[in-house]
């Protein structure tokens, strides 16, 4: 397998990071999209590791706590998943869409398509590789369902693209719960406590998917959406995600998110995770956005979040 270009010290597939609770792998998702198989190649991975899969501020997801040596197993099983279509490109497809795709209401058009086609194209130019593990794309389906004031490039629609852009400068979160979809089926969203998805829970995601002929969603808001469900299955959908300790209503996870916390990093101070715990307790939907760190550096804040939890 053909060793990544580094240009910078980001993690991917094939250049994993060591942190206190051991090594850890980054899975880019263009588009926060996930195949059943696919999800199902990640819970094997992070069986290997500690069991820990978390959702980034990108759409990614990160495996926590890989044995040293392992890699190259790891990322053979994600390789064959679909995970891995170019190793010299494995930590540059960073692109953004709304978890939803052209679903929304509000949406001008329908961009699964252009995501499919912009990672081809990136992967495709051997220029490309050498962008910054932290270079971002997004593409803007006319709805305010992603944030892409932090995206390095944009890709709108054609038709009212200058809408497109100014709703992603002016980005609402998509809420737990289920939406209408603009073709009659619905999209139902479960927030993620702290980020972070146990490989059973992963199943259960990759089996509904399956069922239902659909793919997962990862959001930057740390959500799973899945999209283009029966009305008549949304409700057992919901049901089944919340019986497996994902929240799928507002409550005072809307807007919480947190680092990765002592025994993760080795640069944490404190037990933030715990505190994150605490706050969602007391916390009411619609309440500001916050997001706790235990140190100073902040990682994995969004944008204009405040920040909580430092000495």
């Amino acid at each position: 397998m053909q060793a990544p270009v580094v240009t910078d010290r980001c993690p991917g597939v094939l250049r994993l990071h060591e942190a206190a609770d051991g090594w850890l792998a980054r899975v880019r998702l263009p588009g926060g999209r996930l195949a059943a198989e696919a999800l199902r190649a990640i819970a094997d991975v992070a069986q290997r590791g500690n069991g820990i899969i978390e959702l980034t501020s990108r759409a990614s997801l990160q495996i926590r706590g890989l044995v040293a040596g392992d890699g190259v197993a790891c990322a053979e099983i994600l390789g064959e998943a679909g995970l891995l279509p170019s190793p010299s490109h494995d930590r540059v497809r960073n692109i953004l869409a709304s978890p939803v795709a052209g679903r929304h209401p509000q949406s001008a058009a329908d961009v699964d398509d252009a995501v499919r086609e912009l990672d081809a194209a990136v992967c495709a130019d051997d220029a490309l590789a050498r962008l910054s593990g932290r270079f971002l794309f997004a593409v803007l389906d006319g709805s305010p369902t992603l944030d892409a004031r932090r995206a390095d490039a944009v890709v709108a629609p054609r038709q009212n693209r200058a809408a497109a852009i100014h709703a992603a400068q002016a980005p609402t979160t998509l809420t737990p719960g289920v939406l209408r979809q603009r073709d009659g089926l619905v999209a139902v969203t479960a927030a993620v406590p702290l980020a972070r998805l146990h490989p059973s829970t992963a199943r259960i995601l990759a089996g509904l998917a399956a069922r239902h002929g659909t793919d997962v969603r990862i959001a930057p808001e740390r959500t799973v959406t899945l999209v283009d469900i029966a009305p008549t299955e949304a409700d057992g959908v919901v049901l089944e995600l919340s019986s497996r300790g994902l929240v799928t209503r507002p409550s005072g996870w809307d807007g919480l998110t947190a680092c990765a916390g002592r025994g993760a990093c080795a640069k944490a101070e404190s037990d933030v995770r715990a505190l994150a715990v605490a706050a969602a307790a007391r916390r009411a939907p619609g309440d500001p956005p916050e997001h706790w760190a235990a140190c100073p550096r902040g990682c994995g804040r969004p944008p204009g979040v405040a920040l909580r939890g430092l000495r």
